[in-house]
């Protein structure tokens, strides 16, 4: 995968005006659909506003409706630094770090930090199942009172998938890489 740089994104995000493009045709590749014509038409954008107005009847939409940028008095442009900061750097990034690079208030910062994780954890959960992984070893003798080494102990495996299916093995052992090639659910 190649890597997005900083002189990238400001040549591609350069102003406000360049991410609502962007925004827009992400949302709406082709025509916009207008809630008064019933019906894809051309729309054109409103001049010191985030909004596009039908060609034919006037009726506004905003791209940024139902987005975390809704109602956001934080320009566009630093949203989608952001999300840019937050995306690029290896280890992450805190609210209070987001705050220096951006210019804007903690209180601001900490909105936007919480906005984009929750969307970037709605994503990972819709692409996988959430699954609890533990291991206990059962039988064998005890060698003293104190003793609860594993030695003679059968390990087994459990893989609970949240709100979902249970499934129990014995196995060998339970080792990280035998673990990785086990996958059931």
């Amino acid at each position: 995968m190649k890597k997005f740089t900083i002189e990238q994104f400001n040549n591609q995000f350069p102003d406000d005006s360049a991410c609502l493009e962007w925004l827009r045709y992400k949302l709406y590749p082709q025509k916009i659909y207008c809630q008064n014509c019933r019906k894809p038409t051309k729309h054109h954008r409103i001049r010191n506003r985030k909004v596009y107005g039908c060609d034919y009847c006037g009726h506004h939409i905003s791209p940024t409706a139902g987005t975390i940028f809704h109602g956001s008095p934080t320009p566009l442009r630093l949203w989608f630094y952001a999300i840019y900061l937050m995306n690029a750097t290896r280890c992450g990034i805190s609210a209070k770090q987001l705050q220096r690079e951006t210019g804007v208030t903690y209180k601001t910062a900490w909105r936007m930090f919480n906005q984009i994780r929750s969307l970037l954890r709605e994503d990972y959960k819709s692409m996988f199942n959430e699954v609890e992984v533990d291991e206990t070893y059962i039988g064998g003798k005890r060698q003293s009172k104190r003793d609860r080494g594993a030695e003679g102990k059968t390990p087994i495996l459990g893989i609970a998938e949240r709100q979902g299916n249970v499934i129990a093995l014995a196995t060998e052992d339970v080792k990280g890489s035998k673990v990785l090639l086990f996958s059931p659910l």
